[in-house]
């Protein structure tokens, strides 16, 4: 008797471990697809958006925070597969558990997305076009964080009508329509992730009678611009002086215009926080102008509460 229960154990483990071993390398655990072709592909499928999680599992405070309080959550395994299919992008420290393909479609899509940190979510429609987005870890319970992603797909509806307008006219007002679609989504954003609409946009309004060729042509410019200064800052360690007028001779080149410029002129302010403070905060000042309400224009607004006395 013994001994049968004891081979019934181990046909038992022997079937388990099957049935695990020929789990497909696309599938994450709880539902989570880890192939962004095969997330898209189900979401036409099942008439769903994605959500799209920029993670670093394995070393990131908040990522881990996110998904305790909230990915691993019965309320989100529940109700957020209802409306969304689920598209996980690791970047963890031990790659040992990823395929080669994982890890360089990390690389690929965090550039094509423009991930600053993570976690960064993404909603997208089933082409894998955003319309909404969070950074990092807000403390929200469950429940709420459900209750928010939800009502995110009220979005999508905005610029699917504005997009359903747009099928119906021609010239410029078709123009003016698909730039209402993408007004609810970050102008850099909408340029990388919707270039085709953009073009669109740009050869409707071919002699600018609208103001959206230049307003587009200007930001395409303005993403080449913040490129470049990446590029800069990520030269490596220098006079933080040199590395000012490298900035500025950029600007003096590019022209860039708000958000863009508000970037180029934090970034001085930063470089010369430590060597030169109150520089540093004329910097700010100066750039807060340009764009109050984006999100560099907010962080600028903690940092002068936090490193600069109101009254100075």
């Amino acid at each position: 008797m013994k001994s049968l229960k004891m081979n019934t154990w181990k046909a038992i483990l022997a079937i388990g471990n099957a049935i695990f071993l020929s789990l497909p390398a696309t599938q994450a655990a709880d539902g989570w697809l880890v192939d962004f072709d095969k997330a898209k592909a189900q979401a036409a499928k099942e008439g769903k958006s994605i959500l799209m999680e920029f993670t670093g599992s394995d070393w990131c405070p908040p990522c881990k925070a996110l998904a305790k309080g909230v990915l691993n959550q019965d309320v989100f395994k529940t109700e957020a597969p209802k409306n969304f299919v689920l598209l996980k992008l690791d970047n963890p420290r031990d790659k040992s558990k990823q395929t080669p393909e994982e890890i360089e479609q990390y690389k690929t899509m965090s550039a094509k997305y423009g991930i600053q940190g993570v976690p960064t979510i993404f909603l997208t429609d089933e082409k894998g076009r955003p319309y909404w987005q969070t950074v990092g870890y807000s403390g929200d319970p469950a429940d709420k964080y459900v209750a928010n992603l939800k009502e995110q797909l009220g979005t999508l509806a905005k610029r699917d009508e504005a997009f359903a307008k747009a099928e119906k006219a021609s010239g410029v007002e078709k123009a003016k329509l698909l730039s209402d679609g993408l007004s609810l989504v970050s102008e850099e954003l909408a340029l990388k992730t919707y270039n085709d609409v953009v073009s669109e946009i740009i050869k409707l309004d071919s002699d600018n009678k609208a103001g959206l060729k230049a307003k587009f042509e200007g930001l395409k410019q303005n993403v080449s611009f913040k490129a470049e200064l990446e590029t800069i800052m990520r030269s490596g360690p220098g006079e933080p002086e040199d590395t000012v007028a490298k900035i500025d001779n950029l600007i003096d080149k590019n022209k860039p215009t708000g958000e863009a410029l508000q970037e180029a002129i934090f970034m001085k302010g930063a470089i010369l926080f430590q060597s030169d403070k109150d520089k540093a905060k004329e910097f700010l000042l100066e750039a807060k102008k340009h764009a109050p309400n984006s999100e560099t224009g907010k962080r600028i607004d903690g940092i002068l509460d936090q490193f600069f006395n109101k009254s100075e």
